[in-house]
């Protein structure tokens, strides 16, 4: 009998580590607090006998300080010894009111000159110094030096001798106004002095409110008692101080402790509970792996396989036999889900997967390729019967479906396509998609063949991608300008950049094939990037604005203000004389995301201009929402206005419009004097076109430029 028969292995180790890991963290820490905790009682307690003894000796100070600067001490003392008068006036309160065991009155020498001890004086005056100890000396040197003015009252400690330490205090004699001279050196000083003995150490104690004091050796040492050594004016020892240390977080553990075991106790329980429910657990997952891995596989919704499962059958069967892939999209279901919501529209397509599994046949695998998508797959089979299931699909259909109480009509649009020619089951998928679209175009509701043609577009893409990607990397695509002349002076105000890309195989590449494909593959923003880079380094050397085509992939590029913002900054243009054309179509899609995007270049400082206006949908509520600078007439209008009326009035009706709504209004594909003469006289702002100029290197511009005085570098 092992433990992994009641606690699964997997989880009995990583517990065992939890909870090892854990109660030793928390012991370590509740450990490390108690330390912490008696650590600062100690720190405490210290500076609390720190304080006791400085207010001990301040206090001796405090009381010496009346008696030692006043008037009459000067009178009776310094300049004549009065003992009766010092017994009287001094001692009196000193020795007897204060309780200080030693009153003397000394000269600055050290001479003693006047003795009180235990409440009377002495018949013979004691040696001040003989009694408090010879430091006593050092201090009453520094009382004796000091100025007047600061009060020439100091405290201390010392030793005798005899290893008697004593608590005292030394005050100069000098006068308290200046009625009376101070007297000449070496001068006088009263002394006051006690022995540091247990009863006085009591009395502080019961003063201060502390723990109890005692006096030991001067090298006792003792882990359970806190210490505090007292020293002279000159540094040496005059006693040790100990008292008891209190350890509160010592006894906060001890008091915690039981608690603690107990806890442990109740956690190691709790996790054998935990580990025999993972147990079970693990039990239940194995059970429930099978449905798992039916649910991996199937949809949900309407219990047919996946596109997963889809992929397996693929690679299982289309390597050895002829399989037929029938990839169909329902017609109508988007508006079913809008008009009467998402019950319905499950309702539906559940329905649509019992009418095509009926349909298909008992050799036919239905999956759920994705949203309303479904997908049959047939091995085995030829053409003609594809085409007969397909079409027995299709009928299915004819009838409408009865759902919410409503009766809906759907369709379906189905793709076929074979691995006659291929082995890849992601491109058989992807063929019969195409053939599926191309269904929908020919009018919805049927089916269509895969078939070569459908797949031009993406064969010219593919013979385009690899080379347009080295060409991007190698920064081979070039970049010319067009002018743009002022409709008034016909002096250039304005190019547009325009990119143009030969390849050294494919010969040269008109510019809305290689672009489409930039788009399809993922390349436009690179390419984007190095046309408006390679634009800004050339028109910088201009005194003219610069136009630069955005494509609608580059458009909706999360990042693409701040790039064309890095650009500008790094090639040092100004971004006032940059304009981003962007076509309408793309726009009108997505207004509120579009204005957002304009917002961003329009406060980076850029123009926008609306480009082929008139061909779209562009309402004028949209031109004022999305404020743009300038709009360019499509070609199509002014191809026109020479000889038809009405386009000259559609061409009218634009530019005043534009000029309505302050846009500054261009006409492109300006070919002939008398276009540019009616485009003129309508009111456009500039014109752009082959009557100015084809499309020129940077060189070519430059020197057409300069031949109008326009091609110095700006300043700055």
């Amino acid at each position: 009998m092992t433990i992994s028969r009641y606690f699964p292995k997997q989880y009995f180790f990583p517990v065992v580590l939890i909870l090892g890991s854990s109660f030793g963290c928390l012991f370590y820490m509740f450990s490390y607090l108690t330390n912490v905790q008696d650590q600062m009682e100690v720190a405490r307690e210290e500076q609390f006998v720190r304080n006791s003894v400085r207010t001990a000796s301040s206090l001796a100070v405090h009381d010496l300080q009346d008696y030692a600067i006043w008037d009459e001490a000067v009178r009776y003392i310094a300049t004549g010894l009065d003992p009766a008068w010092i017994d009287e006036n001094v001692s009196a309160y000193l020795g007897v009111i204060q309780g200080y065991e030693h009153v003397f009155v000394v000269d600055g020498t050290g001479r003693t000159l006047y003795s009180f001890k235990d409440g009377k004086r002495s018949t013979e005056p004691m040696d001040a110094v003989r009694t408090v100890g010879a430091a006593f000396l050092t201090t009453l040197n520094r009382a004796m030096t000091m100025p007047a003015e600061a009060r020439p009252v100091i405290g201390g400690f010392a030793r005798n001798a005899q290893g008697e330490p004593h608590i005292f205090g030394v005050g100069r004699i000098i006068p308290l106004s200046d009625k009376v001279e101070t007297p000449p050196p070496p001068g006088f000083a009263i002394v006051v002095a006690g022995a540091l003995d247990q009863k006085r150490l009591d009395s502080w104690t019961e003063l201060y409110q502390g723990s109890a004091l005692s006096i030991v050796p001067d090298d006792a040492t003792d882990p359970l008692l806190g210490t505090l050594d007292l020293k002279d004016d000159d540094g040496g020892q005059v006693a040790r101080l100990a008292w008891s240390l209190s350890k509160p977080g010592t006894e906060l553990m001890r008091k915690i402790l039981p608690g603690f075991l107990v806890i442990g106790l109740i956690s190691l329980m709790s996790a054998g509970l935990i580990l025999q429910r993972a147990r079970l657990n693990n039990e239940a997952l194995h059970r429930s792996k099978v449905r798992a891995q039916y649910l991996a596989h199937h949809d949900i919704l309407t219990g047919l396989p996946n596109r997963r499962e889809l992929l397996s059958h693929l690679r299982a069967s289309m390597r050895s036999t002829r399989v037929f892939l029938l990839y169909m999209d329902l017609d109508g279901f988007k508006e079913t889900n809008d008009v009467y919501g998402h019950a319905a529209g499950d309702e539906v397509l559940r329905e649509a997967a019992t009418r095509i599994t009926r349909a298909s046949g008992p050799g036919g695998i239905i999956v759920r390729a994705g949203g309303d998508e479904v997908a049959v797959l047939l091995t085995g089979v030829d053409g003609h019967q594809a085409e007969n299931t397909a079409e027995a699909v299709l009928r299915a259909f004819d009838e409408p479906f009865h759902v919410s109480g409503y009766s809906v009509a759907v369709g379906v649009s189905i793709g076929i396509s074979s691995n006659e020619d291929t082995r890849d089951e992601e491109e058989l998928i992807r063929r019969a998609d195409l053939a599926m679209y191309a269904s929908k175009s020919n009018g919805k509701n049927s089916w269509c063949h895969y078939d070569r043609e459908l797949d031009r577009d993406n064969e010219s893409r593919r013979e385009l991608e690899g080379p347009l990607r080295a060409a991007v990397a190698e920064d081979r695509i070039e970049v010319v300008f067009q002018p743009i002349v002022n409709a008034t002076s016909g002096r250039i105000d304005k190019v547009e950049a325009l990119a143009r890309w030969t390849d050294p195989v494919l010969g040269s590449i008109p510019p809305d094939r290689f672009i489409r494909v930039a788009e399809q593959s993922g390349l436009i923003n690179d390419l984007g990037r190095n046309v408006l880079q390679r634009a800004c380094r050339a028109a910088g050397k201009w005194d003219v604005g610069l136009a630069v085509n955005l494509s609608p992939a580059q458009f909706w590029d999360r990042d693409l203000a701040g790039a064309i913002h890095e650009i500008v900054q790094r090639e040092n243009f100004p971004a006032s004389r940059l304009e981003l054309e962007i076509t309408e179509s793309y726009l009108l899609r997505r207004a509120d995301d579009a204005e957002r995007i304009l917002q961003r270049l329009r406060e980076r400082g850029m123009r926008i201009a609306l480009d082929d206006f008139g061909c779209g949908f562009a309402s004028i509520g949209y031109l004022q929402r999305l404020s743009f600078d300038a709009i360019k007439i499509d070609r199509s209008f002014v191809n026109c206005v020479e000889e038809s009326a009405d386009a000259a009035n559609l061409a009218r009706a634009i530019v005043a419009l534009g000029l309505a709504l302050k846009l500054t209004v261009t006409a492109e594909g300006v070919e002939t004097e008398e276009q540019a003469r009616v485009m003129t006289e309508l009111g456009c702002t500039q014109l752009q076109g082959w009557l100015y100029g084809r499309p020129m290197t940077e060189d070519e511009m430059s020197a057409a430029l300069a031949a109008q005085g326009r091609g110095a570098v700006l300043a700055g």
